[in-house]
């Protein structure tokens, strides 16, 4: 993940399947700045933006906007294996609440047929899910506070779901304060036992939560690369 002015472009890639997304995001680097990529000229971006607030503007009952100029970066790479069990979590607390995470304890991970079934529930449940920010295939979150999720071409044509940086940081608070109420010495295991679920997922949240919290303070945009 990045955040950043939005002067460069990620690689969109995957469907607006949630389990296409996350398997798209395993190996995910997470930063706060502008990634190495290929980069589209910064009017292409203010066009961009511009035609999406324009159009948006009653839902988002905001300007959106951000400085483009910024050169504020720096990245932290998510491992593989952890970003796919926290996405999991996320998608099994979602569907079967709280009982749920005290099954994961101790468990090692999830068999695969597992993981695609409760990611095809969140996108059967869609916007009826606690955690749409994290769970509806988003790949770029934008400095808005609407609860909004906007599903748009991108700067350079290719249709990709844009969530709310601020509402990402409340779900993901949210699921970490789940995970410690399940496991209340999550923040304290050892590497030993970092193969466990709420362990990795716990590791991998705090990653994410903090660089989202970066983007919000700063009015950034935060986006995901692989």
């Amino acid at each position: 993940m990045d955040v950043s002015a939005l002067t460069t472009r990620p690689p969109v890639k995957g469907s607006d399947s949630p389990v296409d997304h996350v398997a798209e995001l395993m190996g995910t680097n997470v930063g706060v700045g502008s990634p190495r990529f290929y980069s589209p000229a910064a009017e292409a971006i203010v066009a961009w933006r511009r035609n999406i607030s324009s159009k948006y503007r009653d839902q988002l009952e905001e300007n959106l906007t951000w400085n483009e100029s910024s050169t504020f970066e720096v990245s932290e790479d998510v491992a593989t294996s952890g970003d796919a069990i926290f996405h999991y979590v996320v998608a099994a607390l979602d569907q079967r609440g709280t009982a749920e995470l005290n099954k994961l304890i101790e468990a090692p991970g999830p068999p695969r047929q597992e993981y695609s079934a409760v990611f095809a529930e969140a996108d059967r449940r869609g916007f009826g899910g606690r955690f749409p920010h994290l769970l509806l295939g988003a790949e770029v979150w934008l400095p808005f506070r609407s609860q909004l999720m906007i599903e748009e071409p991108d700067w350079n044509g290719k249709v990709a779901r844009y969530g709310s940086v601020f509402h990402l940081v409340d779900e993901v608070t949210t699921v970490r304060a789940a995970i410690a109420d399940a496991q209340p010495s999550v923040g304290r295991v050892s590497a030993d036992a970092s193969d466990r679920v709420l362990v990795a997922a716990w590791r991998t949240s705090d990653t994410i939560l903090r660089l989202a919290r970066i983007a919000a303070a700063k009015h950034l945009p935060l986006w995901t690369t692989g």
